[in-house]
C-alpha cells in the first residue's frame, strides 16, 4: 500500500482550512463561474475546486461529475497540496501513484488530471482547482497560466469571504457590546457612538452627536478631562481615566475610559465601561472588611489560617472551641499538634500540595485536647498577604457524626446484601429492542454459574428439566411480551453442577406506546421449601387415608392441628421473604402482615389495623391505592398498583409493585385476598432517567429544527444586502433582517419555555390565533419568501384553536418551509393555509404549487426519520418526522396528497 503524502505544516493547514468555515458550506455562483472557466480554457469535461480536511476532498465547486466528496486517500489532489505549483498527470493508466487507483480502474474512467494548489497568504495549501479529462492530453502554456490565475481568484474569495464575516462580527460587536464604543475628535464632539450610550445615559444618538461631550462632564471633572483630552492630541493614550457623565435624568455615571489618538486623522477612538457600582462598592468594602472579620470571629464552622510550616496563624472561637484550645495556645501550636500521629507524613503531603498547586480539599482527622478524635472535611487556598508572605486559609466542617452514619450504612448494606444472599432471592431484567438478559449474582450461583456469565433466553430456559416446562416458561415469556400477562412459576430445573432444585420465576412487563420494552423479576431457589411442600403434601395423603378409618371427632381434631400447623409454617415461610406479605378478608380489612412489613414501615401490628397504609404511603400515592382496592374488592380482579412507602429508619420514601390475587371457593367467590409488595425504586429510578432522556432528545431534534428557518433567512437576507446595490433595497432588507433576528430571539425564548414546561411534566394548551402564528413564521421564512418572491395565501374558517401554541408553531412552519424549499425554479412559490371544522373536528390544509412527491415510490416512508424526497437540497429528513409525532402526541393525524410536478396538499386533523 503507497504511503499518504502528508504536507510537513499538516496541523496548521488544517487548523486554517477550519478558520475559513468553508466546509460543507452550500454553492456559490462566484466559484461554480471559476470551475465553468477552467473547463472551458483547458476544454475537459471535469473541473473541481477542491478542499482537503483530514479523512476527505470536498467539492466547493463541481462541474461535470456528482457527488460532494471522495475519500482522501484516493484523491489526486493530496498530491497537489504537498507543492505550491501545478501537477499535471497526462496520462493516469501509466503513473504508479494513480494506475491502481479505484477512480482510474472504475468511473468516471480519469485519465489526465492538471491541479493548481490553493495557497492561502500564510503558506497553507488548502485543496485545488483542478481539470479532469478521460483521455490523456497536456495542458499548453497558456492554459497553466490561466488555471493559475483562476486557482489565486479562488484563494482571493476564500480569504473575501472569511473577511466579509469576520467584519460582519466586527460590527455586531459594535452595535451589541454592553461597553461604550465611540469615535471622537480632539474639538470635544463625539463622531459615532453604539448603542450602548443612548442605553446607558438616555440621551439619544443624534443629541449626542450634536452636543459637545463637555455639556455632559460633571463640573468637577472638566478641568481634568481638558487636560487629559490635550494628552490624547499630543499622541498619548489615556488608560482607566474616571469621570462622570450626565444622564438625561440629571444623575452621574462614573464611567472608566481606555482611549487612543489616531494622529493623522485627529480621531480619537474609545471604550468606556460603566464603574458606578464597583466605585460604590469600594466605598463599602470598608465596611464589608470588618463584618468581615466579625463574621470570621463568629463562624460557627472551623476558620483559620496558617504558614506553609503549618503554624497557627489565626483561629476563629468556634475553630478553637472544636479543637479544645484557647486562641492563645493554639497560636504557639501548629497542625502536627493537633494532628494525630500517624498522621504527621500526611500533613508533610498536604503542606508540599498546598504549596505547589495552591489548594487542597479533603478529608483529615485531628485529636481533641480531651484525646477524643475528630473527622472533617476541609477547603484550603493558598493566598498571599499585602506584604507578599503567603498563608493558607482554612474552612472547614466537622462531619464525625455524619463519618460514623456513613460506617453504620455501609454495615447496613453489607448485611443486607449477606441477607439476600442467604435468602437465596436474586433479580433479572430482559431488554426487549437490545434482546438483552441481565442476571444478578445470586441468580447466577443459583444456577451454579460464575458471576461473569453472559446469560441468554435460550441458554436459561435450557436450565428447566423437562421440554413441558421448557414450553411452558417460552411461553409465558412470550405471552409477557405480547400481553404484559405478569407470571410466577415454581419448576424444577438442573444447575451446571447437575444438581436438580426447585425454583421460583417471577416476570413482569414493562411497556411504552403500547410496546413492550423490558421484562423484569426475580427468581429465588425454593428447594428446601418446595420439598418440605411435597413432603408435607405426601404425608398429608397418607394421613388421609388413615382419617378415613378414625371417627368423627377424631378427624376433626387431626385437621384442626394440621391446619395450626400449615398457619404456623405460612407464617414462618412469609417472615423469610424480604417481601411485604399480606391477607386481606372479603371486605377488604387487612388481618396479617408478616415481619418484613413491620421492619419496613416501623408499625406496629395494632397501629396498622387502625390507620392502614395512610401514614406510611406518599401522600400522592394514598388515593390511587385505595381507588385501585376499592375497584379489586368491587370486581375480584387481581389488585396491581406501584406506590411509595416511607422506610422507617430513614424516612425515604421506596416505590413498590404492590399486587394481590383473590382465592376463590367452587363457585367463584372470593374468600380471601392474598398480596405482596416488592421493592422496585431501582427501576423505576431507571425508568424516570430513561423517560427524561428520551424527551430532552425529542426537544433537540425541535430546538434544532426551529432554528435554521431563522438563521437560514438572516444568512439568505445578508446575501441580498450583499448583491443589491441600492440603498434603498438595502434598508429594506435590513428592516428584513431586524425582523429574522427578533423571530430568532422570540423562537429561543418560546423554546425555553417549552423546556420549563417539559421538565413539569405539565404542557398546557393556549388559544392560537392562526392569523397571528401565519405572520410569526412567515417573519421567520422572510428571506426565502422574498428571494422566490412567494405568495402565501389563507382562508381560516376557523380562526382561533387550542394547542399547545410552539408546537402548532413548529407545524406550521415545517409546512410552510418544506412549500419554500421544494418549489419550482421557474415558478413563484404560492402556499395556501385553510381551516375548517370537518365532523366536528378542525382540519388544517397546506398546498402548494411546487415540485411534489412521488408517492408510488415514497408513500411508505414519507413520515419517516432522516427519509428525503429530492436530492440537491438542503434536508435533513426531520420536519415531517418531528410533525407526525407532534400531531399525533396531541391526537391529531396527517394525510398527503400530491403528484410530481402539480403540488403537494398535507391535511391534518384535530
Amino acid at each position: 500500500m503507497r504511503k499518504q503524502p502528508i504536507p510537513p505544516n499538516e496541523k496548521s493547514r488544517l487548523r486554517a482550512l477550519r478558520n475559513y468555515a468553508i466546509l460543507d458550506t452550500l454553492s456559490e455562483a462566484e466559484f461554480d463561474r471559476i470551475t465553468e472557466l477552467a473547463s472551458i480554457i483547458c476544454d475537459v469535461p471535469i473541473s473541481l475546486i477542491t478542499l482537503i480536511d483530514e479523512n476527505r476532498q470536498w467539492f466547493k465547486s463541481a462541474k461535470g461529475i456528482a457527488g460532494t466528496e471522495t475519500p482522501r486517500d484516493v484523491a489526486f489532489c493530496r498530491y497537489t497540496i504537498m507543492d505550491t505549483e501545478i501537477l499535471e498527470v497526462e496520462d493516469a493508466t501509466k503513473d504508479d501513484r494513480f494506475k491502481e487507483n479505484e477512480f482510474v480502474v472504475n468511473e468516471p474512467a480519469i485519465r489526465f488530471y492538471a491541479g493548481y494548489p490553493l495557497v492561502d497568504p500564510q503558506g497553507h495549501a488548502l485543496g485545488s482547482l483542478c481539470v479532469i479529462d478521460q483521455k490523456p492530453k497536456t495542458l499548453t502554456a497558456k492554459q497553466k497560466k490561466a488555471l493559475e490565475l483562476l486557482a489565486a481568484e479562488a484563494i482571493s474569495l476564500i480569504v473575501e469571504r472569511r473577511q466579509k464575516e469576520e467584519l460582519r462580527n466586527f460590527e455586531k460587536l459594535f452595535t451589541l457590546s454592553n461597553d461604550l464604543v465611540f469615535v471622537g475628535g480632539i474639538d470635544g464632539f463625539f463622531k459615532k457612538i453604539n448603542p450602548a450610550f443612548t442605553k446607558l445615559f438616555g440621551w439619544s444618538e443624534e443629541h449626542i452627536l450634536n452636543t459637545s461631550s463637555f455639556e455632559f462632564y460633571h463640573p468637577d471633572d472638566i478641568e481634568s478631562t481638558a487636560k487629559e483630552l490635550q494628552r490624547l492630541a499630543d499622541g498619548r493614550s489615556t488608560i482607566n481615566f474616571l469621570q462622570r457623565f450626565k444622564t438625561s435624568t440629571d444623575e452621574y455615571k462614573t464611567i472608566e475610559w481606555t482611549s487612543t489618538p489616531e494622529t493623522a486623522s485627529g480621531h480619537i477612538f474609545g471604550i468606556g465601561r460603566d464603574v458606578s457600582d464597583l466605585i460604590l462598592k469600594e466605598k463599602q468594602l470598608a465596611t464589608s472588611e470588618e463584618k468581615l472579620r466579625i463574621f470570621f470571629q463568629n463562624s460557627l464552622g472551623l476558620m483559620f489560617t496558617h504558614d506553609l510550616k503549618g503554624k497557627f496563624l489565626s483561629i476563629n472561637n468556634a475553630g478553637a472551641a472544636v479543637l479544645g484550645y484557647t486562641r492563645e495556645e493554639l497560636m504557639q501550636m501548629t497542625l502536627y499538634n493537633v494532628s494525630l500521629p500517624e498522621f504527621h507524613t500526611a500533613v508533610d503531603e498536604y503542606l508540599f500540595k498546598i504549596r505547589a498547586e495552591g489548594s487542597s480539599q479533603g478529608q483529615t482527622s485531628t485529636r481533641h485536647k480531651d484525646g477524643s478524635v475528630h473527622i472533617w472535611i476541609y477547603n484550603n487556598f493558598l493566598e498571599n498577604s499585602s506584604d507578599g508572605e503567603p498563608y493558607v486559609i482554612v474552612n472547614g466542617m466537622d462531619i464525625t457524626k455524619r463519618y460514623n452514619l456513613e460506617k453504620d450504612l455501609k454495615r447496613t448494606t453489607q448485611m443486607l446484601e449477606q441477607t439476600n444472599q442467604v435468602a437465596r432471592v436474586g433479580g433479572w431484567e430482559y431488554d426487549v429492542a437490545k434482546k438483552k438478559l441481565y442476571w444478578s449474582n445470586v441468580t447466577k450461583e443459583i444456577h451454579g454459574l460464575d458471576k461473569d456469565y453472559e446469560p441468554s433466553v435460550d441458554s436459561g430456559i435450557n436450565f428447566y428439566t423437562d421440554d413441558e416446562t421448557r414450553h411452558r416458561i417460552h411461553n409465558v415469556f412470550n405471552l409477557a411480551i405480547s400481553t404484559g400477562t405478569p407470571w410466577n412459576e415454581e419448576r424444577q430445573m438442573t444447575t451446571a453442577h447437575g444438581e436438580k432444585i426447585w425454583v421460583r420465576s417471577i416476570g413482569n412487563a414493562e411497556f411504552e406506546n403500547g410496546v413492550c420494552k423490558r421484562l423484569y423479576g426475580t427468581f429465588q431457589d425454593i428447594n428446601a421449601y418446595k420439598l418440605s411442600e411435597l413432603a408435607l403434601k405426601q404425608s398429608l395423603e397418607t394421613q388421609e387415608k388413615l382419617n378415613d378409618i378414625m371417627f368423627e371427632h377424631i378427624e376433626l381434631i387431626e385437621q384442626q392441628d394440621k391446619t395450626i400447623e400449615k398457619i404456623q409454617e405460612f407464617k414462618f415461610l412469609a417472615d423469610s421473604i424480604p417481601q411485604m406479605i399480606w391477607t386481606a378478608n372479603t371486605d377488604g380489612m387487612f388481618d396479617y402482615y408478616n415481619k418484613h412489613w413491620f421492619d419496613f414501615t416501623g408499625l406496629t401490628l395494632d397501629d396498622t389495623i387502625k390507620k392502614g397504609w395512610e401514614p406510611v404511603l406518599h401522600p400522592e400515592g394514598f388515593k390511587k391505592h385505595i381507588k385501585a382496592w376499592n375497584e379489586s374488592l368491587r370486581t375480584g380482579n387481581p389488585y396491581q398498583v406501584e406506590i411509595q412507602f416511607k422506610r422507617a429508619t430513614d424516612g425515604i420514601y421506596k416505590w413498590h409493585l404492590c399486587r394481590a390475587l383473590p382465592m376463590k371457593d367452587d363457585r367463584g367467590k372470593v374468600i380471601k385476598w392474598f398480596g405482596s409488595c416488592t421493592d422496585i425504586d431501582e427501576y423505576k429510578r431507571a425508568l424516570d432517567l430513561e423517560n427524561r432522556v428520551s424527551q430532552f432528545e425529542d426537544f433537540n431534534r425541535i430546538v434544532a429544527h426551529n432554528l435554521r428557518g431563522p438563521a437560514g433567512s438572516i444568512d439568505m437576507i445578508l446575501d441580498m444586502i450583499g448583491d443589491s446595490e441600492s440603498e434603498d433595497e438595502k434598508a429594506d432588507y435590513l428592516k428584513m433582517l431586524k425582523q429574522s433576528s427578533t423571530t430568532l430571539i422570540n423562537t429561543l425564548n418560546d423554546l425555553m419555555k417549552v423546556l420549563e414546561v417539559r421538565n413539569n411534566q405539565n404542557l398546557p394548551y393556549d388559544d392560537c390565533n392562526l392569523d397571528e402564528l401565519t405572520g410569526n413564521v412567515k417573519k421567520m421564512l422572510a428571506g426565502q419568501i422574498a428571494s422566490k418572491h412567494a405568495v402565501i395565501n389563507t382562508d381560516f374558517s376557523v380562526p382561533v384553536m387550542k394547542f399547545p401554541k410552539m408546537y402548532l408553531e413548529s407545524i406550521f412552519y415545517n409546512m410552510m418551509s418544506n412549500s419554500l424549499k421544494y418549489s419550482k425554479t421557474d415558478v413563484a412559490p404560492e402556499i395556501n393555509i385553510t381551516s375548517a371544522v370537518t365532523d366536528g373536528r378542525v382540519t388544517l390544509k397546506f398546498t402548494d404549487n411546487g415540485l411534489g412527491i412521488d408517492l408510488k415510490r415514497h408513500g411508505a416512508k414519507i413520515f419517516k426519520l432522516n427519509h428525503t424526497f429530492h436530492s440537491g437540497y438542503d434536508s435533513k429528513g426531520v420536519g415531517l418526522f418531528m410533525t407526525k409525532t407532534q400531531i399525533e402526541t396531541f391526537g391529531g393525524n396527517i394525510s398527503v396528497e400530491s403528484e410530481p410536478g402539480i403540488g403537494t396538499t398535507f391535511t391534518i386533523v384535530f
